[in-house]
Order: structure tokens, then sequence, then C-alpha cells
């Protein structure tokens, strides 16, 4: 477990911060429903904290994140294939079996496939899909544990390019069958935020700290996607007692070094959920190449906690039924 940090912020970056808050382009305290704007991971032209997120780069210069970032521009600049005009037929049902095995197969730990809404979107988006494959990466524990040093933001990086690998040869072998697919994953933000379709996929619940809780990767995770329009069958989500253990877990707010995790949920464009205060989250974030303490620290993702824990809880809902 590392030791609170206590953090003051570089001058020189918070000389570059915006006059309109991260907070409020997140739409925090907003009572009526609106879809997500852009807030960062954009082109920097685009977006308002554009000036921090080019900051961000030139603080981060590491060798180690270089090499990842050099391996996912590579992988970025690799074409997926036309859609073939032979379409293999299958079931919903074959289909859906068949495109969770081969994700596994191509690399990822978790597949999930749920509706694509158009209100999860990003303003201003509109995508001819209705489907959405959600793929979960696990990232490595014992690499995480170094959080906030370099190498954990260099880990990662990785993980991210390995998600953009499993999405876009998923998407590619897809295409191959005659479906069309169309690969969506991060880094950067693509045509809608991945978390709230991982939740109705099915691959975990919201937690304090702003990630989904997995029940076998607990928060230590990323996300990355496949869209279509196949008629699949759909996941539910999967609720096993995250989201009431972190009313009273106070770890990830306690070592918060910018003390950004909210401690009650607050209303979000109309939703109410955990939320993460971006101002104070931003700058430490920026200064670490991704800071990753609250996920490491959360008991879900620790392997000698979490079987002990999702045992409990389970135990725990069985009783309520």
């Amino acid at each position: 477990m590392p030791k609170k940090i206590h953090y003051n912020p570089n001058l020189d970056q918070m000389k570059l911060w915006p006059k309109t808050s991260g907070n409020k382009i997140n739409g925090l305290d907003e009572l009526v429903f609106r879809r997500p704007d852009y807030v960062y991971w954009r082109d920097p032209k685009e977006i308002v904290y554009g000036a921090l997120q080019e900051w961000f780069y030139k603080q981060n210069t590491d060798p180690k994140l270089q090499d990842g970032r050099n391996e996912r521009i590579i992988e970025e600049a690799i074409n997926i294939p036309e859609i073939s005009d032979t379409v293999t037929l299958k079931s919903n049902e074959e289909w859906s079996q068949a495109i969770k095995l081969k994700a596994i197969e191509l690399g990822a730990d978790a597949v999930g496939i749920t509706t694509l809404e158009m209100d999860r979107t990003y303003q201003g988006v509109s995508i001819p899909y209705d489907t959405i494959i959600v793929l979960g990466l696990a990232m490595d524990y014992d690499e995480m544990l170094a959080a906030p040093d370099i190498s954990a933001g260099a880990h990662v990086v990785k993980e991210y390019t390995r998600g953009m690998k499993v999405s876009k040869r998923l998407a590619s072998w897809l295409r191959l069958n005659g479906h069309d697919a169309q690969p969506e994953h991060g880094p950067f933000a693509g045509n809608l935020p991945l978390i709230p379709a991982a939740i109705a996929a099915g691959l975990g619940e919201l937690g304090k700290h702003g990630s989904v809780i997995n029940e076998k990767m607990g928060s230590c995770f990323r996300l990355a996607a496949v869209m279509t329009n196949m008629k699949l069958k759909h996941d539910v989500p999967n609720t096993f007692g995250a989201d009431d253990f972190c009313i009273n877990c106070q770890i990830c707010s306690k070592f918060c070094p910018p003390d950004a995790i909210i401690h009650e949920k607050k209303t979000v464009r109309g939703e109410e959920k955990w939320y993460v205060d971006f101002d104070k989250c931003l700058p430490f974030f920026n200064e670490t190449a991704g800071c990753g303490i609250c996920i490491t620290v959360c008991p879900f993702s620790r392997p000698e906690v979490r079987p002990n824990l999702i045992a409990k809880l389970s135990r725990n809902t069985r009783r309520l039924d």
C-alpha cells in the first residue's frame, strides 16, 4: 500500500489552466440529461484543455513512455480490410459466442455485448451502428503497484495499445466474414466514452474512483470495443455489490494525492453517479503520466483481497434475495 502523498500542483502547469472548469464541461451538478462533451484526449485545437494536454506530453518524455507511444503509432497505421462480399451466416447466439471466443483468442480478458445508444455518444457524433462489443484488457497488478511512478504510466500505454490491437483485429475478422465493424479504443476519445457501455455489457460496476470494477480484474484493466450492426445476443449489467461497498469504503479517497475522489455520489448530466473532480485530478495526473494510485489501492484490484471480498458480497446478496 503506498503512502499518502502531499501534493502541490506545478505552477507552470497551472498557468495554462483555462477559465472554464472541467467539471462544468463534464456536466457536474446538471439536473437535466445531455450527451457528454469532449474534455480531454482529443485534438488539442478542439478542446478547452488542449494546452494542458500538450503540456502533458512535453512533461512526460521518459523513454519507457515513448517506446509504447511509438508502438501505438505503428499499430494506428495498420488499416482494417474492406468488408467481404461473402457473408458468413450464423444465428445471433452462434455469432455472439463466436465473437467472444475470438476476442479472447486475440487477447481480450473480458467481453460483453450491448446496445450502442446514441445518447451514450459524444455531442455532435452520429454513427451508423447499434451494437457494441466491449473488451476488457487486464493490466499487470504488480506493474501498476509502482504508481504514480513513470513505469506504471508506461504499462498503461502498453495496455491501451493491446486494446487497439485486439479491437482492430476483431473488427477485421468480422469484416472478412462479411459484417460491417469498426474498432473503438483509447487512449484518445473516439465516438463515445466506453465506461457506460462496459457497465451495460456486464463488465462490472462503476467505482467511487470513476473506473469500472470487474469481479475478476478489479479496477485494474482498460477498455476497447468494436461497433457493428450485427444482430447479437446482448448481455445484461452485472451487479455484484461493488457500488454498495464503495459507499463506505474510503481507501481510494484517502490515498488520492489531490483529494479528487468525492465521498458521495453527485448528479452529472441528470444522472446520480460516482464522480471524480476533474479540476483536482488533472494536475497530478499530468505530472505523473497518468497516476493510477486509485485503481491499485482499490480492494477489488488486490489479488490477495478480491476473492474473499467477492465471496462475501455474494453471500450478502443471496441473503437479501
